[in-house]
């Protein structure tokens, strides 16, 4: 089993979980506002810096570029599916707007400007026409199984992932890579839990600091 792949099994979860906490003190909007952070794909660049070197990290980088597209379109879908429908429909529905997404973004290299302006006009449109929802705090206790039974989820989703991508060869890999693993476990919690605005919450929250990473990531492309 590889570094990149530990690493993922140990942040991933560790953040799904780090994240429900953050939710249940300060709100689910708080709580999103993490997912759209760095901090997991910012440790897999490091380490893929110093194990493959600069060029492939730009190449990643901008990978990580090409899954936000699907990230946004993803969210959005969930969302609004989330507020009509069962947490399983909306979770389907956003799953098949990624892999869509997912496989029409990877057919081809997308060079980085075409790029950035095709994930800022998703982001301006997703945000703009976001669904309204109800913020209010909900005061629900989650039993104490539901974190641990997140965070077995979670590793189980990216080694299912992982063991298709390596089955099905490069073309699944780079369509799976683009699979929003955190999101999908804190949206589809969260909505069982808690009711659809709980969900909507997450995904706005994370919508609103995604373009910290959209910047980092695109430095990154352009200096390694």
């Amino acid at each position: 089993m590889n570094s990149l792949l530990l690493l993922k099994l140990f942040l991933a979860p560790l953040f799904v979980g780090l994240v429900s906490v953050i939710q249940k003190r300060w709100g689910d909007r708080i709580g999103g506002r993490l997912i759209g952070l760095p901090l997991t794909t910012g440790p897999f660049i490091f380490i893929i810096y110093f194990q493959e070197g600069g060029s492939f990290a730009a190449r990643a980088a901008h990978g990580v570029l090409v899954g936000q597209v699907a990230l946004i379109i993803f969210a959005w879908v969930y969302a609004f599916a989330a507020l009509r429908t069962t947490w399983a429909s909306a979770l389907a529905f956003g799953t098949l707007a990624c892999i869509a997404s997912g496989s029409l973004l990877t057919l081809r290299q997308i060079p980085l400007m075409p790029l950035l302006m095709v994930l800022g006009l998703i982001w301006f449109f997703a945000k703009k026409y976001w669904p309204h929802y109800d913020d209010q705090p909900h005061s629900n206790e989650p039993p104490s199984w539901e974190l641990p039974v997140r965070l077995i989820v979670t590793v189980l989703i990216i080694l299912s992932l992982t063991g298709f991508a390596n089955f099905l060869g490069p073309r699944a890999a780079g369509v799976l890579s683009t699979y929003p693993v955190i999101t999908s476990v804190l949206g589809a919690f969260n909505q069982r839990r808690f009711g659809p605005n709980a969900t909507v919450a997450t995904l706005h929250g994370m919508l609103q600091t995604l373009p910290i990473t959209t910047a980092i990531m695109s430095v990154l492309t352009v200096l390694l």
